[in-house]
């Protein structure tokens, strides 16, 4: 009971919302200047053509995609929706669905 009770204390404390913001606000922004300002330092330090920073762009927005993605679908799993029954699970007369039969 007190597991559930942590969970729910958790879950409430508006706290958790800035930092999930601030959380996916950093996967989105690192991975892309990461990419970029390696991209641009690789082909500066090595004089490698300047057609390869679109590569270093797309690395980086996969990276992001990726990883926010990743995260969300964790935050989902962890605080998704409680364990509702399906319809099929739900017990209930079978003649409330007979219309014509009375």
């Amino acid at each position: 009971m007190t597991e559930e009770k942590g969970k729910g204390e958790k879950r409430d404390n508006p706290f958790s919302v800035y930092a999930v913001a601030s959380q996916i606000g950093f996967m989105v922004i690192l991975p892309l200047l990461l990419f970029i300002w390696g991209g641009a330092w690789l082909v500066e330090r090595f004089s490698l053509p300047q057609w390869l920073m679109p590569i270093f762009i797309a690395l980086g927005i996969i990276t992001m995609i990726s990883s926010v993605g990743s995260y969300l679908l964790k935050l989902t799993k962890k605080y998704g929706k409680p364990n509702v029954p399906k319809i099929s699970e739900i017990h209930h007369d079978t003649k409330d669905h007979d219309y014509y039969d009375d």
